[in-house]
């Protein structure tokens, strides 16, 4: 673990299971035209769960794939609903109720809570069961917090913004779907979720910063840190991560050395790591497009 690099696999059943999962969604009424469907195809958007979970078993990784689709189409289709409606649904969510007069939301809302449902019943053990609904319910709280900044068109405080996107990112639930059934008792086991959870959400707001400074998306640490740094907070970010990849290695150390337990859980969160970053690199879900060409960040 000297190297600031983490490594990346892909879950051997990717292509298979993309395709299964696809049809899934398909039949679960998660789409509306063939052309949404082939845009999460182009995109792999289902190859993110196999680059996360390389390791996972062939039942699990289904799950995960279909939950974290569903999260990626919910986070699409909230752009495309109004202010009242995505607010009732999202605290819906929140006490694991789809309803909603909406039938594209409904059978989102089912599939979602259906796949978190799933995925909690294989969890090892009650305690991981109980804070995998903590973990849910501070997602939505997260999302919650974005649609209001949206509807009042508020760009967050940098200190509001580091608090709440690591919890609207989704990372923590996929952080959690990798505590062991014996979570390591030390300050430095909490201590590196968050350094990881920091360096997921800041290198997708480096990839992501030039599609969202164009379509005027503000929820991008270094949108709001540009008028600050000006045209130098790429080149800060950068920097920032490279810190954060050195802090996440020193705790991992420590983590790691405490039992065998703890070093194959900190060699699958570095695949986690490893993985998000590959799938950033491959996906086109976060590029530009600039007179109907695509642009990379």
């Amino acid at each position: 673990m000297t190297s600031l690099q983490f490594p990346a696999a892909l879950h051997m059943q990717t292509a298979s299971l993309d395709t299964k999962v696809l049809r899934w969604a398909w039949s679960a009424g998660l789409f509306e035209t063939h052309a949404e469907l082939e845009r999460c195809r182009i995109q792999k958007i289902n190859w993110f769960a196999g680059y996360l979970f390389p390791e996972e078993s062939e039942k699990r990784m289904e799950f995960i794939m279909r939950f974290f689709l569903c999260l990626f189409l919910l986070d699409d289709l909230l752009d495309h609903v109004s202010e009242q409606e995505g607010f009732n649904f999202l605290r819906r969510l929140m006490l694991m109720s789809s309803h909603s007069e909406s039938p594209r939301l409904h059978a989102l809302g089912s599939a979602l809570l259906l796949t978190h449902e799933s995925l909690g019943k294989l969890g090892p053990t009650e305690q991981w069961k109980r804070e995998w609904i903590e973990t849910w319910t501070h997602y939505i709280a997260g999302l919650l917090w974005e649609m209001k900044n949206k509807s009042w068109s508020q760009m967050p405080s940098l200190e509001d913004y580091r608090f709440y996107r690591p919890l609207s990112s989704g990372a923590f639930l996929a952080i959690h779907l990798l505590r062991p059934s014996v979570y390591p008792n030390a300050c430095e086991a909490g201590l590196l979720e968050l350094a990881i959870a920091r360096l997921i959400c800041l290198s997708n707001d480096l990839v992501s910063f030039e599609k969202e400074s164009s379509i005027g998306d503000f929820h991008n640490e270094l949108i709001i840190l540009r008028s600050e740094l000006g045209d130098k907070v790429q080149a800060w970010a950068s920097m920032e991560i490279r810190s954060v990849q050195k802090r996440i290695h020193l705790l991992a150390r420590g983590v790691a050395s405490q039992s065998t337990a703890c070093r194959t859980w900190v060699e699958c969160l570095f695949l986690l790591v490893g993985g998000c970053l590959a799938w950033s690199d491959e996906t086109s879900r976060y590029v530009s497009y600039v007179n109907g060409t695509l642009r990379p960040n």
